[in-house]
């Protein structure tokens, strides 16, 4: 990890763009950083949590979308061999490490000035912050530097701790920050434009309790497989049932006022989308295309109306008019017109201030779909399928929904959302993937767990892409496609992880764990296989 002043010097310039301005101004590039305030949690925040964003639309999904088979390459660019072949080395996507250890540290920063400040709403935010980056790095890399890594030049050289330890903990302090923001003096101040995630004002405390909640959701049903975990994770289940706030009720987004604008547009937009002049496609558009895997989910089944939201057909003869995807690790690919691509305007690249979702409102409700299947959760089968459904149909709501500056627009599909969720159940109806009461025969036989794990793959469609790649590995479910060019002599011909960065064997290497192999050196979570 880096251990210099990047950080503070980042901090200044947060404190400088942000003490006296509204919540979109952080985007400007153009302040001067010579010319610090004193920093101030609430100024320190939308920074914070802006770049959270930015890590996870525009490299945690980038890497997820190849290795969740939603990605293949276009036959506009050479390159993409990591991808192709999963043959990792230290330098492939060390960008995650580096970037979400700085970003920790600007929540290590919150949390600190808050609690001197007497800002404990803050404290509890950055603590929950920390938990939902640090998963990010444990699933990606196991042993992690955890308790010592924060503490900057008190220790530049921090131990690795173990990934399950980790996981215990995140427990603890999303059960902290949740009591803190159940339990706070009537005189604290609320939340206002620093909270670029729930807007801010009287209710947000009661949002960041349930994203919190959601989160602590999310990470005990990944240890759930965990045989040595069972006892543990059944009681922590029944204290989370009775947690001050509940779950997610909305889709938990980033937005702090993103502009059509150089280096001020929605990061994955700007990315994958259009150039801030409008006038032309993002580099990156040319470069990547859906697989025939993903687009089949949506062709072979009713078929699913949200294809149709998410990518434009191919426009070349004889493929014309066509929904064709590539195959993961094709090399000899034709021409762009020849595949269906991602569309414009649509449920994927919507706009150039299109939010960033960090836990979808379909997560929440899938999550809690199989906790009470399971029963960790109160409610059995039949809560089960309601909250099934209402995944299935969180997730129509979220890709038929516009950007803000598309609202009222020919885009803005909002009010074809439920309609065309109805459609889907209806053609579905005998469908085992689909309906939770057919159970399907044979080959076709479908568990409710399995459905929803299925459902949940394609939510996470591009916008929770390293999500679905962490419950691939936790579930083995949907059978997703390995890379025709893959080097791993695992059975299903996937990695299983990233290895240690180059940047962290530079500084940090007697402490870093031994014989680690991206085809064997499972997270402690993973063991279906």
């Amino acid at each position: 990890m880096k251990r210099n002043f990047k950080v503070w010097a980042a901090l200044a310039i947060t404190a400088t763009t942000l003490a006296t301005t509204g919540c979109d101004k952080f985007l400007d590039v153009n302040e001067n950083p010579n010319n610090p305030l004193t920093a101030t949690p609430q100024a320190v925040l939308a920074q914070a949590l802006n770049a959270t964003a930015t890590n996870f639309a525009s490299q945690y999904n980038n890497y997820g979308n190849w290795v969740a088979a939603y990605w293949g390459k276009s036959g506009t660019v050479n390159g993409y061999n990591e991808e192709r072949t999963y043959n990792y080395s230290s330098l492939y996507n060390q960008g995650l490490w580096n970037n979400t250890y700085d970003n920790l540290y600007d929540y290590q920063l919150i949390e600190q000035l808050s609690n001197e400040q007497g800002r404990p709403n803050l404290a509890a935010v950055a603590k929950i912050m920390k938990v939902y980056n640090f998963q990010l790095l444990v699933d990606q890399y196991g042993d992690i530097p955890y308790s010592q890594a924060l503490n900057g030049l008190q220790n530049v050289l921090p131990k690795y701790d173990k990934a399950e330890d980790i996981y215990k903990d995140f427990v603890v302090k999303l059960t902290e920050a949740t009591t803190t923001l159940a339990t706070l003096p009537t005189d604290t101040r609320v939340l206002a434009n620093e909270d670029i995630v729930f807007g801010g004002g009287a209710a947000a405390h009661t949002s960041w309790q349930r994203f919190a909640n959601t989160l602590r959701l999310r990470i005990l049903l990944r240890m759930s497989n965990v045989q040595s975990l069972q006892a543990y994770v059944t009681t922590e289940m029944t204290r989370l049932a009775s947690a001050p706030g509940g779950f997610l009720t909305t889709d938990a987004q980033v937005q702090p006022g993103f502009i059509q604008s150089e280096g001020q547009q929605s990061p994955f937009y700007n990315r994958y989308g259009v150039v801030s002049s409008g006038l032309a496609s993002a580099t990156e558009r040319n470069y990547v295309q859906p697989t025939q895997y993903i687009i089949d989910q949506y062709q072979n089944n009713g078929p699913d109306p949200r294809l149709t939201r998410l990518y434009t057909p191919a426009t070349v003869a004889p493929y014309a008019n066509v929904y064709r995807g590539v195959v993961l690790g094709e090399s000899n690919i034709p021409a762009l017109g020849n595949y269906a691509r991602l569309r414009l305007g649509g449920g994927l690249l919507k706009a150039f201030d299109q939010p960033v979702p960090l836990i979808l409102l379909a997560e929440s409700k899938f999550l809690q779909a199989e906790a009470k299947l399971k029963g960790f959760l109160p409610g059995g089968d039949a809560a089960a399928k309601t909250d099934y459904q209402d995944g299935i149909r969180a997730s129509f709501v979220y890709f038929y929904a516009p950007a803000p500056s598309q609202r009222s627009t020919t885009a803005d599909q909002s009010a074809n959302a439920v309609p065309n969720y109805d459609l889907y159940l209806t053609r579905n109806a005998a469908n085992p993937l689909v309906n939770w009461d057919v159970p399907g025969t044979g080959a076709n036989a479908v568990s409710k767990e399995q459905k929803i794990y299925y459902q949940k793959y394609l939510a996470f469609n591009t916008v929770e892409s390293i999500e679905a790649w962490s419950e691939y590995r936790r579930t083995g479910y949907p059978r997703i496609p390995a890379s025709i060019e893959s080097s791993s002599t695992r059975p299903d011909k996937l990695p299983v992880r990233l290895l240690y960065p180059q940047t962290e064997i530079a500084t940090n290497l007697n402490n870093i764990p031994t014989g680690i192999n991206q085809f064997t050196s499972k997270i402690f979570w993973d063991v279906v296989d």
